[in-house]
């Protein structure tokens, strides 16, 4: 049994929201396990040429980081969280690659992202655009932040086979893939393309569950 199995579900959805102290830090690294395929392939898929720019919003503990740099030369990567604990974490672990200039990380809210217009190539998320009440506002700063024919992905739960703790009392708002598109039309994104995925996913009791999430992929 993780850490994370011994939690309530109130802070199950607390701590996958906003990771914090030696708890946040257990459970990102639980995460990281978790979702290791699945980070791998969303970095794939955003098919990183040399020089390009990269924007992660949400990054937990950073260790997708690397992998992102280590696609094509010249690439830079940024992120932004709204933990404090994943934020130094990230840094500690990627302590190389920022004293080099290849990656920073940066506390904050993707509803105002502390970056200029047409800073980056890509953007990308998994498991955050869930946690937001409403979504277009975000959705806004991510276009704003891509150059003209930037890609984004973002990856996060369906409301199909969700967990427990993913209500919104709890801070999770799950929308279908229609509307996903839809808030993705209606900030000027274009060729949105958003799709279910189907997946197993080990529980933090250890079985094995079915899960469904959508990712939707776009471009500024």
């Amino acid at each position: 049994m993780t850490i994370f199995a011994s939690l309530s579900l109130a802070e199950q959805a607390r701590q996958l929201r906003n990771p914090e102290g030696g708890v946040g830090l257990a459970v990102a690294e639980w995460l990281n396990d978790t979702n290791r395929q699945g980070n791998a392939h969303a970095v794939d898929l955003l098919q990183l040429q040399p020089g390009n720019c990269v924007l992660e919003i949400g990054f937990g503990n950073g260790r997708v980081a690397p992998d992102v740099v280590a696609r094509a030369a010249g690439v830079r990567y940024a992120g932004i969280d709204i933990s404090p604990t994943m934020v130094e974490e990230a840094t500690r672990f990627n302590a190389a690659l920022v004293a080099a200039g290849r990656a920073s990380f940066h506390f904050g809210s993707a509803d105002g992202l502390p970056f200029a217009d047409a800073s980056f190539d890509r953007a990308f998320s998994t498991g955050v655009t869930h946690f937001w009440a409403e979504p277009a506002k975000p959705l806004a700063e991510v276009r704003r932040v891509l150059r003209r024919g930037g890609l984004s992905l973002m990856t996060c739960l369906h409301p199909r086979s969700a967990p427990a703790f993913a209500r919104p009392e709890l801070g999770f708002y799950l929308r279908d893939d229609g509307a996903w598109q839809a808030l993705h039309d209606a900030v000027g994104f274009s060729e949105i393309c958003a799709e279910i995925l189907e997946f197993d996913q080990t529980s933090p009791d250890g079985t094995t569950v079915k899960r469904h999430a959508i990712r939707v992929v776009a471009r500024a």
